[in-house]
């Protein structure tokens, strides 16, 4: 129990951080498959199609549910920039707030955000009701499968709320994207490039900051900039690499970690506008044709499994914990390799691995034709 207490922690870290608020919005919905009809309680995760693919009745509803709850915004949120975070809901999805659209979003395996400040009344409840729909649609993969597209919203969601000037979530990302150029038994290089938007009037002069700490918290090195942003704009900059001395190499035998944290500062101030932490491991690898796998130099064979993310009686409504509880038992078995298939699954599977010593292969959710 602390190991899974711990990998949850720390998936969340961001979430500490005083200038972004993200809090959970699991409790208190109500679904129902027709607008009109009775609405039951439900509490997210949630799928429609726990029970009618575990009975005798061939085939399995695939058509609308919607969802609803109210959403209480105080009023020292107003000046924030708000959305919603929804971590993944099948297939085709969208949110209105107060009857008003807010968004959509396609697909049925990636997190996506809606942004809502424009349509929320501050120090009131607010009508919040997603529709979401997994009927067979020929244009959104996969197309067919030997495994069920359940519906709804089956994974965790999220109010987020962040400064005006802020890494951007526009393309459903985090805005921060860390990787490692170069690594070496001896020398490591990191490359961080962060996508910024200020929803404000005037332009803004920031300070860029991405710190690498190591296991016990000790600064290791760490790359800082002075940028100008313009008002209404959003702007991607590579940040200079950070060079890392003599880097504590990952491998599933110790699967090291190190954290990055980036955040933004009013360059005038020193104020801090926005920060995210990520997890960050050192490690190469190579194939080869007659040897196989390589990892930092040394042959390493890969003993695994594949893994779907649906449970008896929770369709793929599962929670956080059962998905860690999965890659814990893969590295008691003596595993060090996860296909994560057939498609991205939730993203406390990856931090499980990371933290775990976990080789993962994840696919995009293509399967027979597209």
């Amino acid at each position: 129990m602390r190991l899974i207490l711990t990998l949850y922690c720390f998936f969340f870290a961001s979430i500490l951080f005083a200038q972004r608020s993200v809090t959970n919005i699991n409790k208190e919905w109500q679904f129902t498959k027709d607008k009109q009809g009775k609405w039951e309680p439900v509490s997210l995760p949630h799928t429609w199609n726990v029970d009618d693919v575990m009975d005798d009745v061939p085939g399995y509803y695939r058509g609308v549910g919607w969802y609803k709850r109210n959403l209480f915004i105080e009023k020292k949120y107003k000046g924030k920039q708000l959305c919603l975070l929804f971590e993944g809901a099948n297939q085709v999805a969208e949110v209105f707030i107060n009857g008003k659209k807010a968004g959509a979003h396609l697909g049925g395996y990636a997190a996506f955000y809606v942004p809502i400040s424009s349509l929320i009344n501050y120090d009131r409840d607010n009508e919040l009701l997603v529709k979401v729909d997994n009927s067979h649609n020929q244009d959104i993969p996969p197309l067919s499968a030997d495994f069920t597209f359940y519906g709804g919203i089956y994974r965790d969601a999220w109010l987020v709320a962040v400064e005006p000037l802020h890494f951007s979530y526009a393309n459903n990302t985090s805005g921060v994207f860390i990787s490692t150029p170069s690594v070496t038994a001896t020398s490591a290089t990191v490359q961080v490039k962060a996508t910024i938007t200020n929803d404000g009037v005037g332009a803004r002069k920031i300070k860029l900051n991405s710190i690498v700490k190591n296991r016990t918290n000790k600064i290791v090195a760490s790359v800082s900039q002075l940028i100008t942003i313009d008002g209404g704009t959003e702007k991607t900059i590579s940040q200079p690499l950070i060079s890392v001395k003599n880097p504590q190499l990952w491998s599933p035998e110790s699967p090291y970690l190190y954290n990055i944290t980036t955040e933004i500062r009013d360059a005038a101030t020193g104020k801090l506008l926005d920060a995210l932490t990520n997890p960050l491991g050192f490690r190469w690898f190579h194939f080869d044709a007659a040897k196989g796998f390589f990892l930092n130099g040394k042959p390493c064979k890969l003993v695994g499994t594949s893994r779907h993310q649906d449970y008896k009686g929770m369709g793929n409504a599962v929670p956080d914990s059962l998905a860690v509880k999965d890659i814990v038992l893969l590295k008691k078995m003596g595993g060090n390799f996860l296909r994560v298939a057939h498609y991205p699954q939730d993203a406390s599977v990856l931090a499980a691995c990371d933290s775990l010593g976990i080789l993962t292969s994840v696919e995009i959710p293509i399967v027979n034709e597209i």
